[in-house]
């Protein structure tokens, strides 16, 4: 009998938590699939946020690579002597492939050195009287004067190829004097 009890009392608990079971678990759905609608909505919340913030972002660097970076050369040099009666040049620094020097005879003033501004245009060239060492005083970032008569933007090299080095948009290789390699190779490295 006692057997009997226990079989029928196992039975009986059995049908109980069967009962409990069929009765709770479609609470049980609705309790978990009403937070997973509220999770999911949540989480298509954040993602338009975020869309909306990388939208912005990205609006703000297209801005900035559209930005131009200009400075003025002026026609004095970094001790602020008078070099040559020119008025201010305003340029857009990014578009500079590379500046070279021009000897002339100017009557009464001996040899001077008129600096040619390239651009990656190719559309025209500035011409400034001035030291290379105070264009590029002026200039910020990838400047390099490469020997005595050139000075070349780095972000415009296309490639490297032994000793001749080339610009994007410049079909005539362009050469680093031996006292200026080791900066160039240095400065070359950091950009590779």
């Amino acid at each position: 009998m006692e057997i009997f009890l226990t079989a029928l009392f196992t039975v009986i608990g059995t049908i109980v938590i069967i009962c409990l079971l069929s009765v709770c678990i479609p609470d049980l759905r609705r309790m978990f699939s009403r937070k997973a609608r509220e999770e999911e909505k949540t989480m298509k919340i954040r993602v338009a946020e975020l869309e909306a913030k990388v939208e912005t972002l990205e609006q703000q660097l297209v801005a900035l690579q559209q930005k131009e970076t200009h400075i003025i050369l002026n026609d004095k040099d970094s001790s602020g002597r008078q070099l040559l009666n020119v008025s201010n040049l305003k340029v857009n620094a990014t578009s500079i492939t590379h500046i070279s020097s021009q000897t002339f005879e100017q009557s009464g003033a001996g040899d001077s050195r008129v600096k040619i501004i390239h651009y990656a245009d190719q559309q025209k060239t500035d011409s400034v009287y001035s030291s290379f060492d105070a264009i590029l005083e002026q200039l910020a970032g990838n400047f390099l004067q490469i020997n005595k008569n050139q000075i070349i933007n780095l972000d415009y090299i296309h490639k490297v190829q032994g000793e001749e080095i080339y610009l994007k948009n410049v079909s005539k290789p362009f050469y680093v004097s031996e006292g200026r390699k080791a900066e160039f190779d240095m400065r070359i490295g950091k950009q590779r």
